[in-house]
């Protein structure tokens, strides 16, 4: 295909997968918005909804997630009922957000996310560190005089001392075994590095061309939607696909490979493979199977006996070794060179309504985290879903948070405490003046509120406490007596110590005619104009008479804007 018309192919694809994400915002019917805050209304977060839910089983911490795709993109914190804890939607800028979890940094718990660019299949970025205000203390580069960080992995390691990040690197290859023989080719290099997290310096830097063969790939050139067809630099061929990097305690690396569909452990002293798990020249005899996997980590080790973990796709989109994806748990044994299955965690199906699936097979992204009590933590990627089970595999819990369209790279489940450097937010709303009124109270990211105090009087001066009640939810809603001027509430910790006051506001009355409209909690929202033939008679109030143009003619005027940009294309 000549390059024009692939760039107008490829603007046709991406116009109309952007109408369909669109579409689905505003019916809300592939990836729901939660319930209006009326205390935050500029926080539109994902609805997470449960479908299974154990509470004698499960453990306890946050969901930490970074979906997109959806109407407000970034990290987010949910509790095991599923009520938002914290939405750092732009917090981190209007890049993309991946890979959001608990880390340990200088000395103590801190939050990691990789923040970039996203390109087809990997993206150019680097790694971000934030307190347990939510304060950005670090960012975390790559080096080398390589591309910028990939948002495959950006682990921490040595309580934080170093990072574990991937990197996409594009080189000039000959490809000519491959049918690209007319001049020559670029391929997509698989890099990790370690880099020490207080000064970015490269400790120690792995290249897949050094020790990996291309012929080892399962994905040949512009075979796959990100294999990439290797004809120029943009569009390298990505035959390697990293996507997970760790560290065992004896200092080696384990890391994977989607595209040549193996597990490698990398000495690290001279990078050379210890042995590799899959693929074409797997050093192990299996019991198991597994393709296009995410998210390998070590478990435990000794002399004889590795354990590691990883997330089994089964399927990249196009070709697959199950029906099903799931997590996996396995036994290596480095004397006999046998590979057993210790445990499996499948799909908890169903998993939304009306499925009858039986399971869901990710096409691309997911996780397996194994947490600290024994159950499993799955994040599903391309599917908009997470579970937790018991260590046998059985399921105690699951959620989704969109039935399609929605992705997220990974999910976990940590204890983590916040204490956000902001105050909390409050609405109140009386019907009219003699009227009780009704406080809506919220405060993003504190985790340490167990109750609100509420307080009004008729002046900001003049304020008397009203009442006290638990905290529910991320908003909490409740109704005070007698019609209260002006408001504030009091976030309270469950050992009654007072966190920290809202500001004094006033409370909203609607006027007379809107009144007979609301209830006593609230009015309606509106979704139009009183009168259409009013809008489009309205006038821009330009200085001169000549230049107002009415707001039906500046649709048209764009309209054609448009055509004349898409004839341009």
């Amino acid at each position: 295909m000549a390059p024009r018309y692939a760039l107008v192919s490829l603007l046709l694809a991406l116009s109309t997968t952007l109408q369909n994400f669109v579409n689905a915002q505003a019916t809300n019917e592939t990836v729901p918005i939660a319930a209006p805050f009326l205390s935050r209304p500029d926080i539109d977060s994902i609805a997470l909804n449960i479908t299974r839910h154990n509470d004698s089983l499960i453990s306890p911490g946050y969901i930490f997630m970074a979906p997109y795709q959806v109407a407000q993109a970034g990290p987010y914190l949910f509790d095991n009922s599923g009520n938002l804890v914290w939405t750092g939607f732009s917090i981190s800028g209007p890049a993309s957000s991946h890979d959001f979890r608990v880390c340990e940094w200088n000395g103590s718990d801190h939050l990691c996310m990789y923040q970039g660019n996203q390109a087809l299949g990997y993206a150019r970025g680097h790694g971000v560190i934030m307190d347990n205000q939510f304060q950005i203390v670090k960012s975390v580069q790559t080096g080398g005089g390589l591309p910028p960080a990939d948002q495959h992995d950006f682990n921490t390691i040595n309580n934080g001392s170093q990072a574990l990040m991937t990197i996409f690197h594009p080189l000039q290859y000959d490809l000519t075994a491959y049918n690209i023989s007319n001049g020559q080719g670029y391929i997509m290099e698989g890099v990790f590095q370690e880099v020490d997290t207080m000064t970015s310096d490269v400790l120690f830097e792995w290249r897949s061309l050094s020790h990996v063969d291309p012929s080892e790939s399962y994905v040949l050139p512009n075979t796959t939607d990100v294999s990439g067809d290797g004809l120029t630099k943009d569009t390298p061929w990505d035959y390697f696909h990293i996507n997970a990097v760790d560290k065992s305690i004896d200092g080696d690396y384990l890391i994977s490979s989607r595209h040549t569909e193996t597990i490698y452990k990398i000495n690290s002293t001279d990078g050379s493979i210890i042995w590799q798990l899959g693929g074409k020249k797997s050093d192990f005899q299996q019991d198991f199977n597994f393709s296009y996997q995410h998210d390998v980590r070590f478990l435990s080790e000794n002399s004889t006996t590795t354990i590691i973990s990883f997330f089994d796709n089964a399927y990249n989109g196009f070709n697959g070794s199950a029906y099903f994806s799931e997590g996996k748990v396995v036994a290596i044994n480095n004397s006999t060179m046998n590979a057993t299955l210790l445990q499996a965690f499948p799909n908890p199906a169903p998993y939304g309504p009306n499925d009858t699936s039986g399971g869901l097979v990710s096409a691309s992204q997911g996780n397996l985290q194994m947490l600290p009590n024994g159950n499993a933590f799955l994040g599903w990627g391309s599917n908009a879903f997470i579970s937790e089970s018991t260590a046998d595999g059985t399921p105690i819990f699951s959620a989704y948070f969109a039935t399609t369209g929605a992705l997220h790279y990974r999910a976990y489940k940590f204890n983590f405490t916040s204490y956000p450097t902001d105050v909390p937010a409050l609405y109140t709303y009386a019907q009219n003046d003699s009227a009780p009124t009704a406080f809506y109270a919220s405060w993003n990211g504190a985790t340490e509120v167990a109750s609100w105090t509420y307080y009004g009087g008729s002046s900001a001066t003049d304020m008397k406490k009203l009442g006290t009640s638990s905290k529910n939810g991320f908003e909490t809603v409740a109704t005070q007596a007698g019609y209260q001027n002006f408001t504030m509430v009091e976030a309270v910790a469950s050992n009654g110590t007072g966190l920290a006051n809202s500001s004094v506001i006033t409370t909203f009355v609607p006027g007379a005619q809107l009144s007979a409209k609301c209830n006593s909690m609230q009015c309606p929202m509106t979704g139009s104009f009183s009168s259409a033939t009013q809008l489009q008679n309205t006038t821009l109030d330009l200085p001169s008479a000549a230049y107002k143009v009415t707001v039906t003619q500046w649709s048209g005027l764009f309209g054609i804007f448009g055509v004349m940009v898409g004839l341009w294309i």
